[in-house]
């Protein structure tokens, strides 16, 4: 339900009175991602400790989840392992390792001494598969059905446990050994016959995903066949647990967010930019800095080693600005659209060869564009006083240096754009550090060789 009527300082009034009815209806009648964000903003723990006493457990556990990481942990801190015990017993082991990952040792012992056996059982098996990985992100509430079952007996069993399950919607036969032998939906059980079996009716022809897959390669599945659900087994076939489409959109998320970061050059942030300590910010993106300023000065050095030339013809030094910017957007358009490409799956290092003859292609247009463009401008600027050519050599060949010099530069820089986030993925890096910052520094340096290798060749400076 879309709460348009949701008024947070109603809720802020009610519990500052102490409202106790007023409190619950509130819980009752708005959508509980809207209450969480207010309480997100309350800096009093006797306030949110009254929430947690007077609302019943099955609103206020799914609040939980949606609290900020500070909050959680101020409650788990002031929280009775009675109360805490209540809230787990009404979230989904999958979000309760989402935020008892994040905690310190201590509250994460609290929880775990807080949790009932069965429950500290299936999230200490959680904790135990590889962060990012299938498992660790999966859930293990599920309805698990038998071939032999009739479908009387299968809406027997949804209507005991389905209450406890993530989703009803996607059905899961396993045979004793609990391997998995089929799924179906449940609209495929309400129109059979009640006398049927369910291993007439499953579909054998199913999508599965094994524990240690990547997060990533499951979001990418989920794409490609257009899930809400899948279900997650171990190396020899047997159900473990299932993954929903609700995770699947925080793994996307998560992971854009971190190709973006990468992008951007610098280390991924583990939280919100806002709650992060200036130093630790600083942290994460001063190695990179570093790599890039270092390897920036090769870009001083080549225009060191030419210096004779531009003391010949100090008009040169007007164009290097244009040329090194062009270059590097050039390159970063092109690194920054094989990056995505390759994150979506739309791109696999199979396509190298038709990738690079598309960029080509767009090489030979927006290059010989900008270059006819360039050559006309320059000769524009130098006749109306803008720039002033020295009268020692020829306009025109100036005008035709930097123009051949831009269309060699953005066929090389779509090259180099092209082919190094390929071979990130190919040896099992990230693409996504191949981005604009590194490709804009290399192509500099690219840019700037081949526009003094051109004047002394032009001009014969050296």
């Amino acid at each position: 339900m879309e709460n348009v009527d949701f008024n947070p300082k109603q809720l802020i009034e009610a519990i500052t009175k102490r409202n106790v009815p007023e409190v619950r209806k509130i819980f009752e009648d708005y959508n509980l991602i809207d209450i969480a964000e207010v309480l997100n903003t309350i800096e009093n723990p006797a306030d949110l400790l009254f929430i947690f006493k007077t609302v019943p457990a099955n609103y206020t556990g799914e609040v939980f989840t949606y609290l900020d990481k500070d909050v959680q942990e101020n409650l788990i801190n002031i929280l009775t392992s009675e109360q805490i015990s209540a809230i787990l017993d009404n979230v989904y082991t999958d979000d309760i390792v989402d935020f008892i990952e994040e905690m310190p040792s201590n509250l994460m012992m609290k929880i775990l001494r807080s949790a009932s056996k069965e429950t500290r059982q299936e999230i200490n098996h959680l904790l135990d598969y590889s962060e990012n990985s299938a498992g660790s992100i999966m859930t293990t509430e599920l309805i698990e059905l038998k071939e032999e079952d009739t479908i009387k007996e299968a809406m027997d069993k949804i209507r005991k446990t389905g209450k406890e399950a993530e989703t009803i919607s996607y059905l899961f036969v396993i045979d004793n050994s609990r391997k998995l032998v089929g799924t179906l939906r449940l609209r495929d059980l309400i129109f059979a016959a009640e006398n049927s079996k369910i291993g007439d009716i499953m579909e054998t022809d199913f999508v599965n995903v094994m524990t240690t897959d990547d997060q990533e390669v499951v979001a990418s599945i989920f794409k490609r066949y257009d899930l809400n659900a899948i279900p997650v087994t171990t190396q020899d076939g047997r159900l473990v647990g299932i993954i929903t489409v609700d995770d699947i959109i925080d793994v996307i998320d998560e992971e854009a967010t971190e190709d973006i970061q990468k992008m951007a050059a610098m280390q991924p942030l583990q939280e919100e930019y806002l709650k992060i300590p200036v130093f630790t910010l600083a942290k994460k993106r001063i190695v990179w800095l570093m790599v890039l300023m270092f390897s920036a000065t090769f870009t001083g050095l080549i225009i060191n080693r030419f210096e004779d030339v531009l003391m010949h013809l100090p008009a040169l030094t007007i164009f290097i600005p244009m040329l090194m910017d062009t270059g590097g957007n050039s390159g970063g358009q092109t690194s920054t659209l094989v990056i995505r490409g390759l994150a979506l799956g739309q791109i696999t290092t199979k396509d190298y060869g038709k990738v690079l003859s598309k960029e080509m292609g767009v090489a030979l247009i927006a290059g010989g564009s900008l270059a006819a463009f360039d050559f006309c401008w320059i000769l524009f600027e130098n006749a109306v006083g803008i720039i002033k050519i020295t009268s020692s050599v020829s306009p025109y060949l100036v005008a035709l240096l930097v123009a051949l010099t831009l269309f060699i530069t953005i066929f090389l820089a779509k090259s180099i754009g092209s082919t190094l986030p390929i071979i990130a993925k190919k040896i099992g890096f990230d693409p996504a550090l191949m981005a604009g910052p590194l490709v804009t520094t290399i192509v500099d340096a690219v840019s700037l060789m081949v526009y003094f290798f051109l004047a002394t060749q032009i001009f014969r400076l050296i």
